[in-house]
């Protein structure tokens, strides 16, 4: 058995520390808030609504998160109509560049009480979902990928509150 050194272990000990700090910085954090008076139990229809998002670094951002977040809300008993939806969902997201590696930083679901027909009531953010952290790291617009997947999975893991 051999005693490490002054220097290694002083090199070792450096290298712990660095890896959880860079460890901890990629953890991806979700936050949700909603209306505590609506119900959602006859909320069961959604439509999407077109982004603000015009993301270059990634155009199919925007789709891929569509793909997974209906594959969630259908398991939990949500369809997806094209016209007089009870919610509407929109989503948002920030990201940027570092050394040529794309990162998205944020990416926001945010769920809208539709108004009744024939009434003057506006819509109505009623519950939104954000994940924070690096989500994923290189370009990735594959649907399947792991850490979108997990961000969505996560954002919507609270939706519908109980």
């Amino acid at each position: 058995m051999s005693i490490v050194g002054g220097k290694e272990r002083l090199a070792l000990i450096v290298t712990i520390f660095l890896s959880v700090l860079i460890m901890g910085g990629c953890a991806t954090t979700i936050k949700y808030s909603y209306d505590m008076k609506i119900s959602f139990s006859e909320r069961k229809s959604y439509m999407w609504t077109p982004s603000s998002v015009q993301d270059k670094q990634d155009p199919l951002l925007e789709t891929n998160v569509q793909v997974l977040a209906d594959q969630l809300l259908a398991q939990k008993g949500f369809t997806r109509v094209s016209e007089n939806a009870d919610l509407m969902i929109s989503m948002s997201c920030e990201s940027d560049t570092y050394k040529g590696s794309y990162q998205l930083r944020t990416l926001t679901l945010n769920i809208y009480k539709m108004p009744k027909e024939n009434t003057t009531e506006q819509k109505e953010l009623v519950w939104r979902g954000t994940a924070f952290g690096t989500i994923f790291g290189n370009i990735n617009t594959d649907a399947a990928s792991g850490d979108l997947k997990k961000a969505v999975q996560g954002i919507l893991s609270k939706f519908p509150p109980k």
